[in-house]
Formats: C-alpha cells, sequence, structure tokens
C-alpha cells in the first residue's frame, strides 16, 4: 500500500486547527487506500489522541518538553529546524513514504531541503502566511485573501503547483453532506454558537462568559475547547445557574452544532471556512497575529462581524454587540447566501485527487 506522510503538531501554542485539517485530508485519501502515517513532537499539552481516535498512527519524532513558547511561530518547534528535519528522517526511513504533507509554520525551505537530501521525497506544503520560503512541488492556501494568486510568487519554485482560495478547504465530507440535505440533524437548536477552538483559553472565557450571561435574551451554546479540569469546573460552575447558557468542554458534533445555530461567535481559524460552507453567520476575534489580517480582510468584504482581538475584546464590548444583534435583518439573509457561494465542502477531495495524480 502506498504511504504518505503528515508533518504537523498540536499543542497549546499552535492549536488544533493544523491537525484536524490533515487528519481530513488523510481521510479522503484513505478512502483512495492510501496509507497515512502522522509524523510529531511530543509537547507537554497533549493532543495526539484525535490521531488515534481517526484510526490513524503516529511517530513522536521527538519533545519539546519545558520551553517557553511564545507568538513567534518560528520557535514553534522547539528545537531548531535542521535538528527537527534529522528526527524525521531517522524515523521516516522506516516507512516507505511517496509523499510528504507539511502544515506547520515553523518549517520552510530549510527543513524542507535537508528532508529532500535523504529522502526525495515531493513535498505539499500547507501554509496560510506566505512569509518563508518552500521547497515543495504543491501549495496549499485555503484562505480568501485580496492578492490571493501573487502571495507566493518568489516564495516557491515557478514549477510550484498552487491550490488557493476556499475552493480547497480541507472540510470533513459531512459538510457536503449537511448543504446537500443528505444527512439531518433533528436536535432542536435556537442557540448563538460559542466556540473559539479546539484548545481553550481560560483569560478569554472570563472575559466573554460575563457577557453571555449578561444577554439572556438568547441562548447560547458554549464549547471552551480543551482546558485544564480545574478551569474547565469552574466556568462551568460559573454559568450554572444561568439556564440560557449550555456549556461543554468539547464535542464530536460541531459540523452538526453549526447547521442548525441561528448565529455563532468564534475564532478566524480554519472553522471559518465551516461556518460559511454552512451559511452560519458569525462574529470572529483574532485569536493570534497571524489571523489579523484576514479577520479585517472578511470585514471588510462584510462576510462577517468584527469583535475585536484576543488583546483587546471587553465584556462591556461583548454586552454591547450581543444586544444590539439582529438575526433576522436582511443583511444576514445576504450575507448567508455570499459565505455559501464561497466553499462548496469539496476541497478536500480536491486535493486528494491533485496528489494521486502526483504519486501515480
Amino acid at each position: 500500500m502506498r504511504a504518505i506522510g503528515f508533518r504537523v503538531d498540536a499543542a497549546a501554542h499552535i492549536g488544533t486547527g493544523h491537525l484536524h485539517r490533515c487528519i481530513t485530508l488523510a481521510c479522503e485519501l484513505k478512502n483512495l487506500s492510501i496509507r497515512c502515517v502522522f509524523f510529531v513532537r511530543q509537547f507537554e499539552c497533549d493532543l495526539l489522541g484525535v490521531i488515534l481516535d481517526n484510526n490513524f498512527e503516529y511517530v513522536i519524532i521527538g519533545q519539546s518538553v519545558g520551553y517557553r513558547f511564545n507568538d513567534d511561530h518560528t520557535q514553534w518547534l522547539g528545537v531548531s529546524q535542521k535538528q527537527d528535519a534529522q528526527n524525521f528522517i531517522e524515523v521516516a526511513t522506516n516507512y516507505d513514504l511517496t509523499l510528504l504533507v507539511i502544515d506547520h509554520y515553523s518549517i520552510d525551505s530549510i527543513w524542507e531541503s535537508n528532508v529532500k537530501e535523504k529522502l526525495a521525497l515531493p513535498i505539499l506544503v500547507i501554509d496560510d502566511l506566505a512569509n518563508r520560503e518552500h521547497n515543495c512541488e504543491m501549495l496549499l492556501d485555503q484562505n480568501y485573501w485580496p492578492d490571493m494568486s501573487q502571495r507566493y510568487i518568489g516564495l516557491t519554485s515557478d514549477s510550484c503547483q498552487y491550490f488557493l482560495g476556499p475552493k480547497y478547504a480541507l472540510l470533513k465530507p459531512v459538510f457536503n453532506k449537511l448543504i446537500q440535505g443528505n444527512m439531518l440533524f433533528k436536535q432542536p437548536n435556537d442557540s448563538i454558537l460559542v466556540n473559539f477552538g479546539g484548545v481553550g483559553n481560560y483569560k478569554l472565557w472570563q472575559v466573554v462568559l460575563p457577557a453571555l450571561i449578561k444577554c439572556n435574551t438568547f441562548n447560547f451554546h458554549v464549547v471552551t475547547g480543551k482546558l485544564p479540569s480545574d478551569e474547565y469546573t469552574y466556568l462551568s460552575n460559573w454559568v450554572e445557574s444561568s439556564s440560557h447558557i449550555y456549556i461543554e468542554e468539547i464535542t464530536n458534533k460541531m459540523p452538526e452544532l453549526m447547521s442548525v445555530s441561528v448565529y455563532s461567535l468564534g475564532a478566524c481559524g480554519s472553522t471559518v471556512w465551516e461556518r460559511f460552507c454552512l451559511g452560519l453567520n458569525s462574529a470572529l476575534i483574532d485569536v493570534a497575529d497571524n489571523q489579523k489580517e484576514l479577520v479585517k480582510y472578511l470585514d471588510y468584504q462584510g462576510l462577517i462581524d468584527y469583535l475585536g482581538s484576543l488583546q483587546t475584546i471587553t465584556t462591556e464590548g461583548t454586552i454591547n454587540f450581543i444586544s444590539n444583534l439582529r438575526l433576522d435583518s436582511e443583511c444576514y439573509v445576504a450575507r448567508k447566501s455570499q459565505i455559501q457561494a464561497l466553499v462548496d465542502g469539496l476541497g478536500s477531495k480536491r486535493i486528494a485527487s491533485h496528489i494521486i495524480k502526483i504519486i501515480d
């Protein structure tokens, strides 16, 4: 069986979006009889169980425990690129890989060239920063940019094949099934869905939850993301007397919840395209510096409401926004059609098809 490797990480400072979209692509490839192996670095925050839950194998290439991480994504490996590449090469030689997928902000042409020298693998890079050179045959950027066709010129070879825009967004098949009406989710729900990512941010919830408690004219379905048990318990107890708020830490029904929610408060990560696919209007915040450009452009295009950044969002501002929210306005009806036109949920099938052409 042909095998494809994925070099991707998940941790508190990285989040889970990179890993989840790689798993989505791996599921499509598995349906095409491709073996998929995940090569990951072990961090203090263990978020790798989702790989096993989806029946894939992973190999830990090294550890970065105790490293102090900040907003500088170039340092997110916890080791140098050359060290990480060497760690990968040492374990990858045990697998007969035919292609490598890389989804990591800390990896660029330095890492890729080191690996190509030893393993001579074609590489698909998943990126959205467009701020460093890549040595790859294919590059995927699923985001929506004003200069989409120009972003990577000079950062890759002239022969690199680009897959740009939400048409290639790596969404689970369930999203296309939901919009086609091939899947029914009959749970009654008139709630606003509130989630800011797979890894919970306790400080952010301390700002947002008091606003939700005050705004009891709406129902809220809150998914906090993974938190230390004491932090989640505190938040859960905090809203216990608020009958209009349902809270849970994680869910395996996020697509279905999106499909029946009346609105969403969320982060400007990969879930943007999931919401768009289902026509779910939303108010977003940027929780990382690399999200600022995208969220501001989406706001400029009138495709989302902008709540601010992780550093600027306030309880009072959130209360004011929700209190003035009019979900039956013509603006939201028109926007629903606009955002759905951008994403059809078939991006992962398109990319898997191109990968098959490369390895064949």
